[in-house]
């Protein structure tokens, strides 16, 4: 069985997977309207680091449902 999960840790986890999605959602339009190779190749980059730090934060989406509240 595992330690319940504070409360402020979920929170915590729930904000930062929300910056994550609104940072991602800027990266893709910015990426959309560029046609420099450079600026695209970072581009890509930074979208590849950002969804597998938001692929980590949804980790602890399922736990948070199941918290009692």
């Amino acid at each position: 069985m595992t330690a319940p999960i504070a409360q402020d840790v979920l929170a915590s986890a729930t904000l930062h997977l929300d910056v994550l999605e609104e940072f991602i959602a800027v990266v893709r339009r910015r990426l959309a309207s560029t046609t420099d190779t450079f600026a695209r190749d970072s581009l890509t980059d930074l979208l590849l680091n950002l969804t597998e730090q938001r692929d980590g934060y949804q980790a602890f989406l399922p736990l948070a449902a199941a918290e009692p509240v």
